[in-house]
C-alpha cells in the first residue's frame, strides 16, 4: 500500500511543515506563489543569457525520447547551442540564479519557515516538451515552483532505497525508476521533495522550474572544515598529551581509555564558543567561488556619511544574502556572512534579528543604532562588504 500524494491549499505554517513534512513527506501546494511574484522571475530568454556567461554554472540535458539516450554538456553556451538543441527532449539548468537576478531572490520570502541557513541555491531550469533529467533522488530538501508551462511530476510513496543507476552519466539516472504518484503543475504550484524521495518530471508544455535547494553538509566536511579552522587558530588547536597513559601504554598498544580520552577532548571542542562561531561561518561560505560576496565596496562609506545616510533612507538585507545567526543570551552570539563571523552583544541581536527577518531598519525606526557605537559599526562594515544595501 502506498500513501496518496499530500495535496495542501496553501503552504505550511512552521510547525505543521517540521511536525508533519521536514524530512517525512512530499506535498503540493496549488497557487502557492502569486502571480505578483512570478512574473517578476528570470524569463526562458533571460536564463539562456546567462547560460552564456563565464561566471555561470549551466548544463545542458539531451535525451532522444523514449529511446533515453542521455547526454550532458556544461556552459557558457552560445546562440548555436541552442539551436542544435532542436524543439523537444531538451533541459538547461542553471545554478544560483538568486545571485545573478535578485528578482528571482524574491521567490525565498515565500519559503521563511524553512531553514534559509541551509539554503543551496536557486536553480532554473528551462525544458522543452518531453525534456525531462530522468528518475532521480536528492540527498537535499528542493521545494520545486513551476513557472511557465507544464510539468508531469512522478513522486515516489516512500524514499529510495534501490540505487541501481545507469552507467557512463555525468547525472545520477535511476536504472529501474520507482513506484509513484503523477501530478500535472500549473504555474505558481510548489512541489516539495524531501531527501530520498525518487522524483521525474516531464516537461509537457515549454517549461521553467525555479527549484529551492536547502543542502546539509556531509559529517565529514564539518569535522575536516572545522579542523582546518582550529589549525588556522593555533591558540585553539592544543595537543594530545596522553594524561591518561600509564604502564599499559607501553609499546604499540593503545589502552583502552585512550579512545575515551580522545573523544571527550574533541567533544571538548565541539562545545566551545569557537564551534559556534566558525560555523556561521561554513553555513555562509558560497559553494560558487566566483560568487563570494565579502569584498570591499568601490564606494565604502565613512563612519559620518553611513550615519547621513541612515537619517535620510532605510537600511536592507537584500534577499540573496545568506546569513546565518547562533547563540543565545547570555551565551556568545555570532552573525556569519560569507564565510565571516561577527560577535554580537546583546543590544545589537534585536536589531540584528530585524534585519534578518528582511525588514527595513533606519535611524528614524530605530535610533538606537546611532547611540550604540558597536551596532552602528557592525552595519557599517557589513554595508561596505555589499552584505546590506540602502533603499535608495
Amino acid at each position: 500500500m502506498t500513501d496518496p500524494l499530500i495535496v495542501l491549499d496553501s503552504l505550511p505554517t512552521p510547525t505543521d511543515f517540521y511536525r508533519l513534512y521536514w524530512n517525512k513527506a512530499p506535498f503540493v501546494v496549488r497557487g502557492a506563489i502569486p502571480v505578483s511574484t512570478m512574473e517578476n522571475l528570470i524569463s526562458a530568454d533571460e536564463l539562456a543569457g546567462l547560460a552564456m556567461e563565464e561566471a555561470v554554472r549551466a548544463r545542458l540535458l539531451k535525451t532522444a525520447g523514449p529511446t533515453q539516450d542521455w547526454s550532458c554538456d556544461y556552459g557558457p553556451f552560445d546562440d548555436q547551442d541552442f539551436t542544435a538543441c532542436g524543439d523537444t527532449h531538451w533541459s538547461l539548468l542553471v545554478q544560483n540564479v538568486e545571485q545573478f537576478h535578485p528578482d528571482t531572490a524574491e521567490l525565498l520570502t515565500h519559503f521563511s519557515f524553512a531553514p534559509r541557513w541551509m539554503l543551496d541555491d536557486i536553480m532554473v531550469g528551462f525544458s522543452t516538451p518531453g525534456g525531462s533529467v530522468g528518475p532521480h533522488f536528492d540527498t537535499y530538501h528542493v521545494f520545486l515552483v513551476q513557472g511557465q508551462g507544464q510539468r508531469r511530476w512522478k513522486i515516489s510513496s516512500q524514499p529510495i532505497t534501490d540505487t541501481g543507476y545507469h552507467d557512463g552519466l555525468d547525472f545520477k539516472v535511476l536504472k529501474d525508476g520507482f513506484v509513484g504518484e503523477s501530478v500535472d503543475l500549473d504555474s505558481g504550484d510548489v512541489l516539495y521533495v524531501p531527501p530520498g524521495y525518487g522524483h521525474e518530471g516531464t516537461t509537457i508544455d515549454a517549461a521553467l522550474t525555479y527549484s529551492v535547494g536547502l543542502l546539509g553538509p556531509k559529517y565529514s566536511d564539518l569535522l575536516s572544515g572545522f579542523g582546518h579552522y582550529l589549525g588556522e587558530h593555533e591558540a585553539l588547536d592544543s595537543r594530545y598529551r596522553g594524561p591518561e597513559l600509564g604502564l599499559e601504554s607501553a609499546g604499540f598498544t593503545i589502552p583502552p581509555n585512550t579512545p575515551h580520552q580522545l573523544q571527550t577532548s574533541l567533544t571538548e571542542h565541539l562545545q566551545s564558543p569557537a564551534f559556534h562561531q566558525w560555523l556561521v561561518e561554513f553555513f555562509t561560505t558560497s559553494s560558487h567561488q566566483d560568487l563570494a560576496l565579502y569584498t570591499p565596496r568601490d564606494d565604502q562609506l565613512s563612519g559620518d556619511a553611513f550615519a547621513a545616510r541612515l537619517s535620510r533612507t532605510a537600511l536592507f538585507k537584500p534577499r540573496y544574502v545568506k546569513m546565518a545567526l547562533t547563540g543565545q543570551p547570555p551565551g556568545d552570539i555570532f552573525l556569519g556572512f560569507d564565510g565571516h563571523s561577527f560577535k554580537l552583544s546583546q543590544p545589537t541581536l534585536p536589531l540584528i534579528q530585524t534585519i534578518l527577518s528582511e525588514q527595513r531598519v533606519s535611524a528614524a525606526s530605530h535610533p538606537e543604532i546611532l547611540n550604540h557605537p558597536q551596532t552602528f559599526a557592525l552595519l557599517n562594515t557589513l554595508y561596505n562588504h555589499e552584505a546590506l544595501e540602502f533603499l535608495d
